[in-house]
């Protein structure tokens, strides 16, 4: 037996079988057959009934486009946290562990080596106008 020989398969064998007519099915088992689709799909179109929702309050509807009690909450810890770095300086902030670092490298007036030209400094530049 040769390579190619290994490989060819017989395929009149397989269209053979596939001309034969296909058996004919009992009429008790078709019955049974449909009775349990039947049956299958009929418990699956069941659509359940709508769940009544209780109508939105007043401030339920004034929130939820501002994104609810949880983004109400938010802005109010951050408006919070806001005014209490404003209110409390940078010198303040220094104190706490780790935070010192930080706002010690953010700390200072960012145009304190301003320079344009002849003018000295940025209060100058606005000044000239």
């Amino acid at each position: 037996m040769t390579d190619n020989d290994k490989h060819e398969i017989d395929l009149d064998v397989f269209f053979e079988d596939a001309m034969e007519p296909t058996p004919e099915l009992d009429d008790a088992l078709m019955a049974r057959i449909l009775a349990d689709a039947g049956e299958v799909s009929a418990s699956r179109q069941v659509i359940p009934a709508p769940r009544q929702q209780k109508p939105k309050g007043w401030l339920r509807r004034l929130l939820e486009p501002l994104g609810g009690l949880q983004g109400m909450a938010a802005v109010g810890v951050c408006t919070v946290l806001g005014v209490t770095v404003g209110y409390t300086g940078t010198d303040s902030l220094q104190s706490i562990p780790g935070v010192g670092d930080i706002v010690a490298t953010i700390s200072g007036d960012p145009l304190d080596d301003f320079s344009y030209g002849s003018i000295a400094s940025f209060n100058d530049f606005l000044a000239e106008g």
